[in-house]
């Protein structure tokens, strides 16, 4: 059953991760780290219906402990913690801008292809927050994407 989750599932949370972290190496060893703390012990969790929100949800959880454990160790070092610059591309570049917990909605929602529900579920709020944080993401978005001198 794990087997078959960490097939179904781990790249899509290594995606999430990375975009979240901007960091692919940190992304792995924190979908590493979820599988292995499933296998550890896999009574304590329940994969029945939908595993995607726990798995989600693990994964969210760690990514935000290893931002926190990073601004600390660079606390003194505002380039760390700074967005990546260069080789992405105009959207990626602006997803990044996005703040945390917009990005994370989007990607969920429309990178990852999980409902609303889900999307509330794994993030621990409402669906009405699902929706706005998506629709800002969204707007802000075109709003940087925008080519110079466009009008709306």
């Amino acid at each position: 059953m794990i087997a078959e989750t960490f097939t179904d599932w781990s790249s899509r949370l290594q995606r999430f991760c990375a975009q979240l972290l901007r960091n692919r190496h940190d992304a792995e060893e924190i979908v590493q780290d979820v599988f292995a703390r499933l296998l550890a012990k896999p009574e304590q969790f329940d994969l029945g219906k939908a595993p995607e929100v726990l798995l989600f949800r693990m994964a969210r959880n760690k990514c935000i402990d290893a931002r926190r454990k990073h601004t600390a160790r660079n606390n003194a070092d505002i380039e760390a913690i700074a967005p990546q610059p260069a080789d992405h591309s105009d959207l990626e570049a602006a997803l990044q801008l996005l703040p945390d917990d917009e990005r994370e909605t989007l990607l969920l929602t429309a990178v990852d292809g999980l409902g609303y529900r889900e999307v509330a579920d794994i993030l621990g709020c409402s669906l009405g927050t699902v929706a706005a944080r998506r629709c800002a993401a969204i707007q802000k978005l075109r709003d940087k994407l925008k080519p110079d001198g466009a009008s709306s």
